[in-house]
């Protein structure tokens, strides 16, 4: 029990460093868009907004996950703070950046990827249902916000696109990361 406790507590200090990279790797996309002008003045304040949010709550979390190593249960807490963060993070993208057109869409990867951590199917299909909820919101909002940039018809089939490619990722997930005691 105790390694299991101590391989959960690794685990969720290297999830918490992988995402000060993803929202350092995010800040230099920001500032190379800002110096070519690719995005106007206020996207990159909302970007700079939803990357320091990032970076702080992977900080809080890491602090937390050193702070406490003992309980599974509280580690598990943290991963899914990580979890949910990604998500709306990635949902914020898609949205700013043009909703169902978005290549936002691929940062969902990074909550599939980080459930993963924690060895459960269930854990999986759930981040992969939370994530294709988020999208289609995002994806519907912008477009009622923005009517004339798409059709109906292909904001549906987008979203139920990407969101089967959603489950798909967790179960091959689900298969990549199973115990060697299931096989």
């Amino acid at each position: 029990m105790a390694k299991k406790i101590s391989s959960l507590h690794i685990n969720t200090l290297r999830l918490a460093r992988v995402h000060f990279l993803y929202g350092l790797t995010f800040a230099a996309s920001i500032i190379i868009y800002d110096a070519s002008k690719l995005i106007a003045p206020e996207a990159v304040l909302h970007r700079w907004k939803y990357t320091i949010g990032l970076l702080l709550i992977a900080t809080v979390v890491w602090y937390l996950a050193r702070l406490k190593k003992d309980t599974v249960g509280f580690q598990k807490s943290l991963i899914g703070i990580l979890i949910c963060t990604d998500i709306i993070f990635a949902s914020f993208l898609v949205y700013a950046d043009r909703g169902m057109a978005s290549l936002a869409v691929a940062l969902y990867a990074v909550p599939l990827a980080t459930a993963a951590a924690l060895l459960s199917r269930s854990a999986l299909l759930a981040t992969a249902a939370f994530s294709a909820a988020a999208y289609a919101f995002v994806s519907v909002k912008y477009f009622v916000d923005f009517f004339n940039e798409g059709y109906k018809v292909q904001l549906y089939s987008t979203v139920g696109f990407y969101s089967a490619i959603f489950f798909i990722v967790a179960l091959l997930l689900t298969i990549a990361v199973r115990r060697k005691t299931d096989a």
